[in-house]
């Protein structure tokens, strides 16, 4: 039984891999993509010192990503599968509640950050008008507003978005 665990830890570090790049798209690291499949496919609870071991990669990189995840709610402490010396952890099963938790945490406030900043510069260039007389000509800003306004409806569209994805139920992968 052993020989045909073994067999698939190329496997699985392929897999693994494969999840780590493209989680980096969502902004976490490779590592934590890594992490959390291991952890998602393994049937039983897995160590940090596991983990090191399958990934073949450090413990510095290891620990303070099992900490990252257990943060955000992707990873949890398994305590009755840990001893006193060593923690064991498990997936979360429910990705898609997960994932809806960070984006409403996580990217939504990067869209009120950039509405913020939008309708900050709206209300600049609302007050500006165009007299360059005391001006270098070099270090004048040419603001298109119809672009800034376009700008503004497609960061709305994100927030929709998001605001939809945050609240969809049913599906779990």
């Amino acid at each position: 039984m052993k020989k045909q665990a073994k067999h698939l830890e190329p496997s699985m570090n392929a897999m693994a891999s494969a999840v780590g790049d493209f989680i980096r798209y969502w902004g976490f690291r490779r590592i934590h993509g890594q992490i959390w499949t291991w952890l998602y496919l393994s049937q039983t609870p897995l160590s940090g010192a596991d983990l090191v071991r399958r990934l073949k990669v450090s413990k510095a990189l290891v620990n303070p990503a099992l900490h990252e995840l257990v943060n955000y709610q992707l990873i949890h402490i398994v305590p009755e599968a840990s001893d006193d010396k060593t923690q064991k952890f498990a997936a979360q099963p429910r990705v898609m509640e997960v994932i809806r938790n960070i984006l409403k945490e996580r990217e939504a406030q990067l869209i009120a950050k950039a509405q913020f900043c939008q309708s900050e510069l709206t209300a600049q260039a609302a007050d500006m008008t165009d007299i360059t007389n005391n001006f270098n000509k070099d270090s004048i800003i040419s603001l298109n507003k119809s672009r800034l306004n376009n700008l503004g409806e497609m960061i709305q569209m994100a927030g929709i978005a998001v605001e939809f994805l945050s609240q969809m139920e049913g599906f779990e992968v």
